[in-house]
């Protein structure tokens, strides 16, 4: 195995805390339809550190193996053994002892038979060539120190037309240089964030087809549109090549999102970027000057508090100010935001 670099011993620790204390992002999963979470036990099915639901998003079949990056406490790969059947196989990989001693015992306990997890880096990963149909991954890529490697070992384990289904945070610039540094932010799915364009080109990079990167939400795509450097959820689909596919098409230079889809017409939102007039960087964020009706602007400001709170340690500040209303977004030590969201 790979030695650890200081980015990975900072995730390993925020993570094994997480699995030793059953801390979450969130009180409740609302990430997922709750016809997937049926059967599972509120302790299983609760106990989720993603941003996204990458099962869905797969459309997984049965019969397939199935690969999880970050397994943390197991719960997609149980959601994705229910989909694959006995018939299938999942195979979890993750880095933290204490996130594979709970995955493995909740296997245990709930019978599944076809599920299995590894330890080992996302930048090595412990599975042999092309033996994957799809690889998911929910809000883990984005800790990894070099995901151009995470990018080629994904695709050196799937199979020729094997697909890759990946919820993530990206950012649509450059993060503040604080949050860049804090190896506490790195744990909590901030610093480490690739730019969306970049996600998109290093997957292109490693030799896939079909890339997608999109905004999750109506909420992401506002904060992809803010002209700063902001975390957002995404979701990620790819197709590795199948052997007698024709050459790859050429690298995408933008995130593929049609322009209607930004933001839908006559969307709170959309009203919340049309008073954008102005913004200052902090140390540790940026101060947005926004025109209009207070209230409304606190309403506004709200949506997006409540979209980062599960995944994000952002701090959405409202302050009234002589030229409007300001909404102070900062970022806020990863212990200070688990199971809490904040807005003045």
């Amino acid at each position: 195995m790979q030695s650890p670099t200081p980015v990975h011993e900072a995730v390993r620790e925020h993570y094994a805390e997480l699995a030793r204390t059953s801390n979450t992002c969130c009180g409740s999963n609302s990430l997922y339809d709750a016809q997937l979470l049926q059967d599972l036990p509120s302790e299983v099915s609760n106990f989720s550190l993603g941003c996204g639901d990458p099962i869905t998003l797969a459309n997984l079949k049965p019969g397939e193996t199935v690969l999880d990056l970050g397994s943390g406490g197991g719960l997609d790969c149980f959601l994705a053994a229910k989909k694959v059947g006995e018939a299938g196989r999942v195979i979890g990989v993750d880095m933290t002892p204490d996130m594979l001693s709970k995955a493995r015992a909740n296997a245990e306990r709930l019978k599944f038979t076809n599920v299995e997890f590894r330890e080992g880096y996302l930048e090595a990963l412990p599975v042999e060539d092309a033996s994957i149909d799809v690889v998911i991954s929910n809000c883990v890529i984005n800790l990894s120190p070099d995901k151009t490697q995470v990018f080629r070992e994904v695709f050196r384990t799937l199979k020729p037309d094997g697909r890759v289904a990946v919820s993530d945070i990206v950012t649509n610039g450059t993060l503040p240089k604080a949050v860049r540094q804090n190896m506490e932010a790195w744990g909590a799915c901030i610093a480490g964030a690739l730019d969306v364009n970049d996600y998109v080109r290093g997957l292109d990079a490693a030799g896939f087809v079909d890339v997608r990167v999109q905004p999750k939400s109506d909420t992401d795509r506002a904060l992809m549109q803010l002209p700063i450097g902001l975390p957002f959820s995404a979701t990620v689909t790819a197709r590795k090549p199948s052997n007698t596919e024709a050459a790859r098409a050429p690298a995408a230079d933008s995130i593929p999102v049609a322009a209607d889809q930004i933001n839908p017409p006559n969307s709170g939102l959309e009203t919340l970027m049309g008073h954008l007039v102005d913004l200052e960087p902090l140390e540790d964020g940026y101060e947005v000057h926004f025109a209009g009706d207070p209230a409304e602007l606190r309403a506004l400001a709200q949506s997006l508090a409540q979209s980062a709170a599960c995944c994000s340690s952002l701090r959405f500040d409202v302050v009234d100010a002589p030229d409007g209303v300001h909404v102070r977004i900062t970022n806020r030590p990863a212990a200070q935001f688990v199971a809490a969201s904040s807005i003045n």
